[in-house]
C-alpha cells in the first residue's frame, strides 16, 4: 500500500475474534496493520482513541429511505448522514420505494441516483414479487445480493407473494446463490385481526398489537422456513419480534440449513407499555410485544441465534403519524431509529446484560457482512479490509433528543428521553472520517456502492473465526 497513512492509536479494538489493546494503521482506505500500542509507526494523521473502543463499522441490512418517491420523509443523503452519526458504515436499502424497484432498469436508476447522495457505503436489495420474478437474474447481474418478499399485503405496487410465487422466487434465487429476505406475517390472520378490531370499534394503540399478535408472525416464519428448506435457498427472516420465531430459526440452524434472522432496536427495547405511551410513534410491523416476550427475545441475541442488528428505519413526517392519536390505524407503519439503533442496543447489551464486545461486533457487523457476501472486506478489521470503523465512548452518558441530534429530515424518535451510556465519537468509512464532533464532515457522494460481484481477495485472512460467527 502507498499514500496517506492514518494511525488510530491508544484504543481498545473490539473484533469478532476478541478484544485487545492495539493501534490500527490505515493506508489507501484499507486496514494496513494491527500493531502493539505505539508500534504502528509514523502517520500523516493520528486519531487519538485513548479511552475509547474501536469496532468495525456496523452494517444495517434493513433501511427504508423513501428515495425516490417520498423524499419529503428522507433521502439517501439525510438517511446515510443519520446512519453515520449512529455508527453504521454500510447500509443495505430495501426496494419498497416509489416506483418499487422490481426491474433491472429501475435498480440501475436507483443505484446511480443513490451514488451521488450517500455519505456511507451502500447496497440495494432486489425484489421478490410476482412482477419481478422474470427480473431476478438481471437484478442479480446489476449487483443485488438478495431479494425481498412480503407475505402480508404491504403496498399495492409491491404485491405480496402467494406461496407458489414465493417458492418460484426462492428457486430462482437459489440458482444464483443469492439470499431471500422475507417479511413474515400471515396475511389471512392479519386481515382477520384488522377486521375484528374495526368491528369492535377499536382505535386505541393496543388494538394495533391485538390485530397482529405474535402468532401471526410465528405461523408465517414457520411456513417461510419450510418453503426455503424445500428450495434449498438461504433465507433471512427480517425484523423478528417473537421468541418463538427465533426458536424456529434456531431449529433450522441446528439442522444445518442456511436460515438467519435480524432484530430491530424497538423490538428489543420497547414493549406494550411503550406502545400505549407512544401511540402512533410506536406503531410498526410486526407490532411491539409484551415485556415477557421482549425478555425472551434477548435470549436469542445473547446466545447468538439472532444474527443481525438492523434498524428497519422508516422515516415519516409528523403529519403522517399524528392522525394515529385519534385512530391508531390512521398512522403509517414504521419507526425512525437509524441514528439511535447501535448506541442504544450496545448500551443495553453490554452494560445491562453482559454481552461481550466481540459478540456484539458479530451481531452488529460481522454476521451481516457474511450474509450479504461482503466479508471480510466489511465487518472485520483484517489487514486489507476496508477501514470502516467506529470509535465509541462506553462511559459517556447522554440523553436521546431527536430534535437537537438527528440528521433525518423529520427528527423524531420513539427513544426520546432515554439515557444511554454508549456514544459514537467518530465514524470512519474506507479510511475517511465521515462523522466527528457531532457533525457530518463528508460530502454527499463520498459513499460507494457495494455489489454482490465485488472482489474481497485483497483481505488477508489472519483473524481466527470466533464461535457464533
Amino acid at each position: 500500500m502507498s499514500g496517506r497513512r492514518t494511525i488510530v492509536a491508544g484504543g481498545t479494538l473490539a473484533t469478532a475474534a476478541g478484544t485487545f489493546r492495539a493501534d490500527l494503521a490505515i493506508e489507501d482506505g484499507r486496514v494496513a496493520a494491527i500493531a502493539d500500542p505505539g508500534g504502528a509507526g509514523a502517520a500523516d494523521e493520528l486519531i487519538d482513541a485513548a479511552g475509547l473502543v474501536v469496532m468495525p463499522g456496523a452494517i444495517d441490512m434493513h433501511a427504508h429511505f423513501e428515495d425516490p418517491g417520498h423524499t419529503e420523509r428522507e433521502d439517501f443523503t439525510t438517511g446515510t448522514m443519520s446512519a453515520a452519526a449512529g455508527g453504521f458504515t454500510t447500509v443495505m436499502e430495501h426496494p419498497l420505494t416509489y416506483p418499487p424497484v422490481t426491474t433491472a432498469e429501475l435498480y440501475r436508476e436507483k443505484r446511480e441516483m443513490a451514488r451521488r447522495k450517500v455519505v456511507v457505503d451502500f447496497g440495494l436489495w432486489g425484489a421478490l414479487t410476482a412482477p419481478s420474478l422474470p427480473e431476478i437474474a438481471a437484478q442479480w447481474q446489476e449487483g443485488a445480493p438478495g431479494f425481498k418478499a412480503f407475505m402480508p399485503i404491504s403496498d399495492p405496487s409491491y404485491p405480496n407473494v402467494t406461496d407458489a410465487e414465493f417458492l418460484d422466487g426462492m428457486r430462482r434465487v437459489k440458482e444464483l446463490g443469492g439470499l431471500v429476505l422475507v417479511h413474515a406475517e400471515n396475511d389471512s390472520l392479519l386481515q382477520d385481526g384488522l377486521a375484528r378490531m374495526a368491528a369492535a370499534g377499536r382505535r386505541d394503540p393496543l388494538a394495533h398489537h391485538e390485530a397482529r399478535p405474535a402468532f401471526v408472525e410465528e405461523e408465517a416464519v414457520h411456513r417461510a422456513l419450510f418453503l426455503a428448506a424445500h428450495a434449498g435457498v438461504r433465507i433471512q427472516i427480517v425484523h423478528v419480534s417473537s421468541p418463538v420465531s427465533a426458536d424456529l430459526v434456531r431449529r433450522e440452524k441446528a439442522e444445518g440449513r442456511p436460515a438467519t434472522m435480524e432484530i430491530c432496536p424497538h423490538h428489543l427495547l420497547l414493549d406494550l407499555d411503550d406502545l400505549v405511551r407512544l401511540g402512533p410513534y410506536g406503531m410498526c410491523a410486526p407490532a411491539l410485544r409484551e415485556r415477557a416476550l421482549v425478555e425472551r427475545l434477548w435470549d436469542a441475541v445473547l446466545d447468538g441465534t439472532a444474527d443481525c442488528l438492523v434498524s428497519d428505519h422508516s422515516a415519516y413526517t409528523l403529519e403522517e403519524k399524528e392522525p394515529g392519536w385519534d385512530n391508531i390505524f390512521d398512522a403509517l407503519l414504521g419507526c425512525q431509529v437509524i441514528q439511535e439503533t447501535v448506541p442504544l442496543v450496545l448500551d443495553e447489551a453490554y452494560h445491562r446484560r453482559g454481552m461481550p464486545l466481540d459478540a456484539f461486533v458479530r451481531f452488529s457487523s460481522t454476521n451481516a457482512a457474511r450474509i450479504a457476501g461482503l466479508y471480510p472486506r466489511k465487518g472485520s478489521l483484517l489487514p486489507g479490509a476496508d477501514a470502516d470503523l467506529v470509535l465509541y465512548d462506553l462511559d459517556s452518558e447522554w440523553v436521546v433528543d431527536a430534535q437537537s441530534q438527528q440528521f433525518s429530515k423529520n427528527p423524531w424518535s420513539p427513544f426520546d428521553g432515554r439515557r444511554v451510556r454508549a456514544r459514537v465519537v467518530r465514524t470512519v468509512v474506507r479510511g475517511e472520517t465521515v462523522y466527528a464532533g457531532g457533525e457530518i464532515v463528508a460530502e454527499p457522494g463520498s459513499g460507494a456502492y457495494l455489489s454482490c460481484h465485488d472482489d474481497s481477495s485483497l483481505v488477508t485472512p489472519l483473524e481466527p473465526a470466533a464461535s457464533g460467527e
